[in-house]
């Protein structure tokens, strides 16, 4: 046999050989990579079910608080109210001006704590967001912190999406964080929510006229940057994003957007 054709023979083997083995390790690598892509997809998803769940139950713990406050303590300031009123009648004649000034002290104290009982009730659980929706809950999250000093405005057109019960949720908490912080620590006096849906998204702006804060400061701290990376979390398990256009020294500006599907306008819902 000529030498030529054996070599011939064996370096086509050889080629056969290395095809298939670059064939075989780039199947291979695709696979890994196919396989590390499930892997991460599925941590992802355990991450957003994880997150979720840690969400209802901070609403569930919100939601037995807010029934302790109102039923417990709350019952508790409406009798103490009652026996004081009781006692001052069967005092009657007998009360001096400095006690019955002590009487009416101690009524307005109960009076104003049975306020901000009711305030704190409502904060862990916004009824009007159950009952009327977000637009509804917005306005009178806005009206509550509008005083003298500061003035919150909700900007939203005549109809938005009717949105699911965690989406509204999500973004009332959101707003409800945004507006604290503008008030606590950016020393905001104007405040604007702005609503509305474009296309198969709904965003929601808060503006505000206050100092500002140096964005990766306080992200870098565990503790004042809480409120911020709740904000993230909360966004992620909804297929959310969120940014941050602030700064040391101006107003801040923070956006959020949601995607949705199944859209359909309702109408503007008003509170009186």
């Amino acid at each position: 046999m000529d030498s030529g054709f054996v070599i011939a023979v064996g370096t086509a083997v050889l080629l056969v050989m290395a095809v298939f083995i670059i064939i075989f390790v780039a199947y291979y690598q695709q696979k890994q990579a196919k396989q590390q892509l499930a892997l991460k997809e599925l941590q992802e998803q355990h991450r957003r079910e994880l997150m979720a769940a840690t969400f209802r139950g901070q609403e569930a713990e919100r939601r037995r608080l807010a029934e302790d406050l109102h039923d417990g303590i709350g019952t508790m300031l409406s009798v103490t109210k009652m026996s004081l009123n009781q006692l001052e009648r069967q005092m009657n004649g007998e009360v001096t001006m400095r006690t019955s000034l002590h009487i009416q002290k101690t009524r307005s104290m109960i009076d104003e704590t049975m306020t901000n009982v009711r305030r704190i009730s409502r904060d862990l659980v916004p009824t009007t967001l159950e009952r009327f929706g977000l637009l509804a809950a917005l306005e009178e999250l806005a009206d509550r912190a509008t005083d003298g000093e500061l003035e919150v405005h909700v900007d939203c057109p005549e109809s938005i999406s009717d949105l699911s019960s965690p989406t509204t949720l999500m973004l009332y908490r959101i707003a409800q964080e945004l507006v604290n912080n503008a008030i606590r620590h950016a020393r905001a006096r104007y405040i604007t929510i702005q609503l509305y849906c474009i296309n198969t998204e709904v965003r929601m702006s808060v503006l505000d006229d206050g100092v500002g804060f140096d964005f990766d400061a306080v992200m870098e701290d565990k503790q004042g940057g809480l409120g911020l990376r709740n904000i993230e979390s909360r966004l992620s398990v909804m297929d959310g994003h969120v940014t941050f256009d602030v700064a040391h020294g101006r107003g801040s500006q923070v956006h959020v957007q949601v995607r949705l599907t199944n859209q359909a306008p309702v109408e503007r819902a008003i509170v009186g």
